[in-house]
């Protein structure tokens, strides 16, 4: 007896399960094919699927929430389904793609869920800097220690609000999410496409109005950051009190690179993507090397990042990270061609 979708169609139960064993096989294959330094260890893997399928759940309740709104005459199964808060309606469709469905929000998971990694004491140096006699100083670091305290759950996990995503990723993820909700109420309900179409334009217009990047973490370690000198010998303490926000914050302003660019270069698996940008950011050789070390790097690595930081002037640094100061777009086609 032939199996039947939701819609109403007949599936072909042979070829969907032919088609889920390749799609097993291929993706072993792709994980093996991987050398040891680039596969993502298990820690990595389930943070940022924990992240990604966190940050698809808010949307999703809050473009299911407008959707109620503006879809009043829509069949009554299908607003029963928008209003089970515990019914997932995107999220199955989008865990299959997994954080690669949308282009820069893999790495922001990462950094993420780095920051969480590295977080091993209280956060000292902030609570410090939120007692400074300068008044916007104090307020700045007061408004990031606030920020960094609400970044978990209540499992102590890592959380990542909607401020802290750029604004052009949300606007993807957004929209990815809307076309999984699309395709659940056309395939499962038969909605008319004409009407899910504009409540859906309604409801992500609504969600990405009300998002102000400036509210979120990154944004107010930049400007904590623009305010303080922070002393060479302090930078490793941000790894440990965790705010590797403000450490890249202060990178960037060192360097002339934008968050996204210092990230990438701390991130880079050999490890010379980070001594070239503390070498290009002019940090001193002992700050240097205890950055190195907090980054929890094997040791062998380390002492391969300090020769090439000892060995390289900071103007050779610059030069090498230039493309770096370029478009990110051009960035990542000089990567690929160089495969």
């Amino acid at each position: 007896m032939s199996e039947t979708r939701p819609s109403g169609g007949e599936s072909d139960g042979a070829a969907e399960l032919l088609a889920s064993a390749r799609a097993r096989l291929a993706a072993a294959a792709t994980d093996l094919a991987l050398p040891g330094a680039l596969r993502l260890d298990e820690r990595q893997r389930t943070r940022a699927a924990r992240l990604f399928a966190e940050l698809v759940r808010t949307i999703e309740d809050s473009l299911r929430t407008e959707l109620l709104i503006r879809l009043p005459g829509a069949p009554e199964p299908l607003r029963a389904a928008l209003a089970s808060a515990g019914l997932a309606l995107a999220l199955p469709a989008l865990e299959a793609a997994g954080p690669a469905v949308v282009r820069g929000l893999l790495p922001l998971l990462l950094e993420r869920a780095e920051e969480h990694r590295l977080a091993s004491a209280e956060p000292r140096l902030l609570v410090e800097l939120a007692g400074h006699e300068d008044p916007q100083l104090a307020q700045e670091a007061m408004r990031l220690l606030v920020l960094l305290g609400g970044r978990l759950d209540a499992f102590q996990e890592p959380v990542i609000a909607l401020n802290d995503v750029p604004a052009e990723t949300l606007h993807r993820l957004a929209w990815t999410v809307a076309a999984a909700l699309r395709r659940y109420a056309l395939d499962r309900h038969g909605a008319d496409p004409g009407e899910i179409d504009a409540a859906l334009r309604g409801a992500v217009g609504a969600l990405l109005a009300d998002h102000d990047e400036g509210e979120g973490v990154p944004a107010a370690a930049r400007r904590l950051a623009g305010r303080i000198g922070i002393d060479d010998r302090l930078a490793p303490r941000l790894l440990s009190e965790g705010a590797l926000p403000l450490l890249i914050g202060f990178l960037s302003a060192r360097s002339g690179l934008d968050r996204t660019a210092v990230w990438e270069l701390l991130d880079e698996p050999s490890g010379r993507g980070a001594a070239l940008l503390l070498r290009a950011a002019g940090l001193g050789r002992d700050a240097a090397a205890g950055l190195l070390l907090a980054l929890a790097r094997p040791e062998p690595v380390v002492a391969a990042q300090l020769d090439l930081f000892d060995t390289t002037a900071a103007e050779d640094a610059q030069r090498a990270l230039a493309p770096w100061q370029a478009d990110p777009v051009y960035r990542a086609a000089i990567g690929e061609l160089a495969r």
